[in-house]
């Protein structure tokens, strides 16, 4: 396998982030990693490369809560010069509770993670993207970013961050008539992630609820649009059948239906 393509994926170990993984390796993409734990990585490693024997995977390890830790990736970057050609800002963690109960350090870390390094590494490659008029940057956002979301206010709200970011920067390349694109993804609750244990959220309901979705199936939409040239990706069937109909759901009624998912059930 010619290895003729690069991506960099952020979380790339585990997740939503080692599925996609497997649909750009098939396609002969090199794979960067940048995860925060090494024994996943190893584990993720081996694992992947046993499936596709010619996936050449290269990883660091870094904690993207730190405000030097974009910088640090583009750093590891240039130093082996690699040319990026699809960046996807996959990594992000979420909280669940009352506002007043949760744990504001961790609120902080997961704006850092999910709203500031997420900014800073698409401006680091996005600048780079431009002055070859060629690249795809690829954000993962959430359906929490639709509306407001009680006990995931924080979450949500970076996630709504990332999605109007995402599509804002998107228009401005068009109107700049760029070849790069930049693309916001937004999957509904992904039952089989470590997302829901490292959140506290275990029982809470949306993991199982009504528009409920898998890795695979986020890898596979992610794959689809990235192949189709999309800009917007909502993911999951059923979550997509709930966007098209929300603008005529009165918001006291999605509210009614959101407090119903991210209730816990014991």
């Amino acid at each position: 396998m010619v290895m003729s393509k690069t991506v960099l994926i952020s979380g790339g170990s585990s997740g939503i982030g080692f599925t996609i993984s497997r649909y750009f390796a098939n396609a002969g993409y090199k794979l960067l990693w940048v995860s925060l734990l090494k024994e996943e990585i190893t584990a993720a490693t081996i694992q992947l490369q046993n499936e596709i024997p010619d996936c050449e995977i290269n990883s660091v390890v870094q904690d993207l809560s730190l405000s030097n830790a974009a910088q640090k990736v583009y750093d590891w970057i240039q130093e082996n010069q690699w040319n990026v050609d699809v960046l996807i800002n996959n990594a992000g963690f979420g909280t669940y509770g009352f506002i007043n109960d949760t744990d504001s350090e961790r609120e902080l870390n997961m704006i850092d993670v999910n709203i500031i390094n997420l900014y800073k590494m698409t401006r680091f490659f996005l600048k780079d993207m431009i002055a070859i008029n060629k690249g795809t940057i690829i954000n993962i956002s959430s359906n929490s970013s639709f509306q407001p979301t009680p006990k995931l206010s924080t979450y949500g709200a970076t996630k709504s961050f990332v999605n109007h970011f995402t599509r804002s920067v998107n228009e401005e390349l068009k109107m700049q008539n760029s070849n790069v694109k930049v693309i916001c993804v937004c999957p509904s609750a992904i039952k089989d992630t470590n997302f829901k244990k490292a959140g506290k959220m275990e029982n809470v309901k949306t993991f199982n609820g009504l528009a409920a979705t898998t890795a695979e199936e986020v890898a596979k939409d992610v794959w689809n649009g990235f192949i189709k040239g999309k800009s917007f990706i909502v993911s999951g069937w059923k979550m997509r059948m709930l966007y098209r109909v929300s603008g005529m759901i009165p918001y006291k009624v999605q509210q009614f239906l959101v407090r119903k998912e991210i209730k816990e059930v014991h």
